[in-house]
């Protein structure tokens, strides 16, 4: 209770500004066709919401574009080259250290060659577990990527542009279950806090879900946050193509 009230405080902040937050949307680990995602899609195309599918490229995708193609408003990215975790202790990346920078963008370039025939595909890279090998930049350039997405980041100045989420709906330890209300309202909280107290006021606010992982909570607390932007004069969805068209350097 205590954080919806600090929330909508902060909001009053922003119409008080006559500024409104922008907010973009990205789900991690699509692969085919499941119920999880009929209904992640269900939510998207009820709210009219920009949906942004971070996709796994290591298969036949064939069945997730025959999906894809009757419907409106998703962006296909490419979610890793093959989303395999190849560390040999701690953490998780799938890029290990001594991997090379021509082993690197041979690897993405054999996912993005599985993953560009889907509808709405746009050439950006996500990084599983959000880890970023140190060739990573420099091989997603000289591949031509447009951008790339990882996280926590405000206005990274960035060659590609990039892109991050900041609003994670699932706690991971010891397994997927949803963060809470209370915890997510302080988090969107601080987030919008952040940028007011910056000057960024059109900085996107990146929400992160996992559809694969919901759990009712979390299904019911998406359904909650469309119907409030939805009517909120404070909060807009932003589609990912826009974004990263503002955040090109001019030429």
């Amino acid at each position: 209770m205590l954080q919806a009230l600090l929330l909508s405080r902060e909001l009053a902040r922003w119409r008080a500004a006559g500024r409104r937050a922008r907010l973009w949307w990205r789900d991690d680990d699509a692969r085919l066709p499941t119920p999880a995602l009929e209904r992640l899609l269900a939510h998207a195309l009820a709210f009219d919401a920009p949906l942004t599918l971070a996709v796994i490229p290591d298969g036949d995708r064939a069945q997730l574009a025959e999906r894809l193609s009757s419907v409106r408003g998703v962006r296909v990215v490419q979610h890793g080259a093959d989303h395999i975790n190849r560390s040999p202790g701690g953490g998780a990346f799938e890029f290990p250290p001594e991997r090379k920078a021509g082993e690197i963008a041979a690897a993405l370039r054999d996912g993005w060659t599985r993953l560009a025939p889907l509808p709405g595909a746009l050439k950006l890279f996500t990084p599983p577990w959000n880890a970023i090998h140190p060739d990573l930049i420099g091989a997603l350039a000289n591949e031509g990527y447009v951008g790339w997405s990882a996280w926590a980041e405000v206005s990274p100045k960035a060659t590609p542009p990039r892109i991050d989420t900041h609003l994670d709906l699932l706690r991971w330890n010891p397994a997927p279950r949803f963060r809470g209300k209370a915890r997510l309202a302080s988090q969107l909280r601080r987030q919008l806090a952040r940028r007011r107290k910056a000057g960024a006021w059109d900085a996107p606010i990146g929400l992160l879900t996992h559809h694969l992982d919901h759990d009712e909570a979390a299904w019911k607390w998406l359904a909650g946050l469309m119907r409030t932007v939805r009517r909120h004069p404070v909060l807009a969805w932003s589609d990912l193509g826009d974004l990263l068209s503002e955040a090109r350097p001019a030429t």
